[in-house]
């Protein structure tokens, strides 16, 4: 039941394969400790996700004891690139030939009937997570970059996400990385966006998979558990990091393959943008972090009088993060 005078605000995640979404009140305390999950269903196309995302909130508002009347406004995240207006553009974790050029953030709104604020995902998180740590100060500089399926990233400064003229910015998954450190075989990886090279197709989940099945194909490890486990969709990728924490041997080559590269990606960022922090979201190559530092930190010499320095750290709370920056761009 709807208790008077209350005004609520939803954020709503949504990724490649589920959503997820939370409400808060004006205060930005969130109102319950479970978080829903509801299944994107991506693939089946843009129209039937928009009911998904629909289900989701309602979901979180069942569970707040609230209704759609106390609801203010709605903040939607979802993996980029996408315009400042919520169009998407052609997402490799999105391969439904109807998801280009959709315009999600007005479907959805047209669907619930409450004004939606956009933002991808790396943004929605990075925002909060300058909140976090740096508070109303604007004076910081903040990187970021989330790692799943793909590679998102985003790049905050005085607490005000900088995305570019069109929403674009920030797009770190698509920086080309230097294959003559990363590749010793002569097979450079082609990323979902059909280019060679980017940062995606060295750091996330998909490049995980796909290196695994370059061993596996090759002969290599013919005793490994994971040859056990049918190559669908990425389910032997996502066993390699409880693995690698188990000290196996192949998932941590794998994982310090991909540290290695994410510390390549972080020298060049720095070199660009020479930010406070960057902060590590997602789940990939958080086993073995310290090779992303060293990396990095070897890399970035001494120049122009500029003293070395890159600093990265793991975000603490990379998805309540997002669900959280979601909530705070609907309450501006």
């Amino acid at each position: 039941m709807a208790k008077a005078n209350r005004q609520l605000f939803v954020g709503v995640d949504m990724g490649g394969t589920d959503i997820k979404a939370t409400v808060t009140d004006a205060d930005g305390n969130i109102l319950f400790d479970a978080f829903p999950k509801v299944l994107s269903l991506a693939s089946e196309g843009p129209k039937v996700t928009v009911g998904q995302l629909k289900i989701a909130a309602e979901k979180a508002l069942e569970l707040a004891g609230a209704t759609w009347d106390e609801v203010i406004s709605v903040g939607l995240d979802t993996p980029g690139p996408a315009s400042l207006d919520g169009v998407l553009g052609r997402s490799p974790n999105l391969k439904h030939p109807e998801w280009p050029n959709f315009a999600i953030r007005a479907a959805f709104e047209a669907a619930i009937g409450k004004p939606v604020k956009y933002s991808n995902d790396g943004n929605a998180a990075a925002a909060w997570e300058y909140h976090r740590l740096y508070g109303d100060a604007k004076d910081k500089i903040l990187g970021a970059v989330i790692l799943g399926t793909g590679l998102g990233g985003a790049l905050v400064q005085g607490g005000d996400v900088l995305t570019g003229v069109r929403g674009y910015g920030a797009e770190f998954g698509h920086v080309r990385l230097p294959t003559y450190e990363l590749v010793t075989d002569g097979d450079v990886p082609v990323c979902g966006c059909g280019k060679k090279a980017c940062a995606e197709a060295f750091i996330s989940l998909t490049a995980l998979d796909r290196q695994l099945r370059k061993i596996f194909e090759r002969g290599e490890h013919p005793e490994h558990p994971l040859r056990q486990i049918p190559d669908e969709g990425r389910a032997r990728a996502v066993r390699l990091l409880g693995l690698a924490q188990k000290g196996d041997a192949l998932a941590q080559d794998l994982f310090d393959q991909q540290a290695k590269a994410l510390g390549f990606l972080l020298v060049q960022l720095a070199h660009s943008f020479d930010p406070h922090i960057f902060l590590i979201g997602g789940g990939s190559p958080r086993a073995r972090r310290p090779s992303a530092r060293a990396t990095c930190a070897s890399s970035r010499k001494p120049s122009a009088g500029r003293p070395s320095r890159c600093s990265a750290r793991r975000s603490k709370s990379h998805t309540p993060a997002i669900w959280t920056g979601r909530v705070a761009a609907a309450r501006r």
